[in-house]
């Protein structure tokens, strides 16, 4: 039931990180990162191909005459899991609107989908792992990992660095694609 509401909740675009919390509050760490590591990823792909099939062809109709747009398409196509990946890890494209905006672009299905189930497990397990916590104080139990420990900061190190390198890259390939345009 979980996994069915928070899927809905990423097709819509409304948020789900209090749910993702609460899978951990309810499933602990493993099993709630399981179960919304599955959702996400299925929310992931059935937003991917709504906006595959209901509005690619347009969007190629409008920008055909665009020659940057279809070469950077073209860039992020040839390397679509690293850059979905890469993507994934970083903050700067909310979740729900990359989704239908890798949609959109020349991002093939089998890349997109290991590449959202890759980059998102770290965030998904420090949110569930957030839950956990609650979890953990709730049956007060004396093991319970705190808030602040050694974990948030690899997580908020991973994601930091994932930014960084992925700004840089899709930069690169955008960079890349408009030297073609020009060589051209």
């Amino acid at each position: 039931m979980l996994c069915f509401v928070v899927c809905n909740f990423q097709i819509l675009a409304i948020p789900a990180v209090p749910l993702t919390m609460s899978a951990g509050l309810l499933f602990g760490t493993l099993y709630g990162t399981i179960m919304v590591s599955i959702a996400g990823t299925l929310a992931a792909t059935v937003a991917f191909l709504i906006a595959r099939y209901f509005a690619r062809d347009r969007i190629l109709k409008l920008a055909q005459n665009n020659p940057k747009f279809l070469a950077i398409d073209k860039a992020i196509g040839a390397d679509s899991f690293r850059v979905v990946t890469l993507l994934r890890l970083s903050p700067l494209l909310p979740f729900s609107l990359g989704n239908y905006l890798y949609g959109l672009t020349s991002v093939e299905l089998i890349p997109y989908v290991l590449g959202s189930w890759l980059g998102m497990l770290p965030g998904t397990w420090a949110y569930v792992s957030a839950g956990a916590i609650g979890r953990a104080f709730i049956k007060q139990e004396a093991d319970a990992v705190f808030p602040g420990g050694p974990e948030s900061y690899w997580t908020l190190g991973i994601g930091l660095v994932a930014t960084i390198f992925a700004a840089s890259y899709v930069g690169k390939l955008a960079k890349n694609a408009m030297k073609d345009i020009e060589d051209a």
